[in-house]
């Protein structure tokens, strides 16, 4: 029996100026790869604030962190700002060893203004 595949995927929503990206699992070339465009998409329809979640990310590689310098690059260009919640150890570790987390703001829990609510705007899940 081999280990389940965590998979990858992506929430988001829009709380008062700022949209919430919530990823899960690995953010890696693939996600970069399938999450990228849905993400260019929803950042190009809306002029909010950024906030990226990480908190529920279990892996991080060059994928993930092009995906994440992306992101900045799309907000930059909005003239927008742009914060990440800090994750687990682990996977901020990457983070700190490419200096990357010297690029953002990070936050280290999510506003309560900007909890999750029940029920998200929308899903983007690793397709099967």
């Amino acid at each position: 029996m081999g280990t389940p595949d965590p998979g990858f995927g992506l929430q988001h929503r829009v709380v008062g100026e700022s949209i919430v990206l919530t990823f899960r699992g690995e953010l890696d070339a693939w996600a970069d790869q399938e999450l990228g465009p849905r993400i260019t998409e929803l950042l190009n329809r809306s002029d909010a604030d950024v906030v990226v979640d990480l908190r529920e990310v279990s892996f991080l590689d060059a994928g993930g962190l092009r995906l994440l310098v992306r992101i900045k690059g799309q907000a930059i260009a909005r003239r927008r700002p742009l914060r990440l919640v800090r994750s687990s150890p682990r996977v901020w570790r990457v983070l700190r060893i490419t200096r990357l987390d010297r690029s953002f703001t990070v936050l280290d829990s999510m506003p309560s203004d900007l909890d999750a609510p029940d029920d998200y705007e929308g899903n983007l899940n690793r397709p099967a």
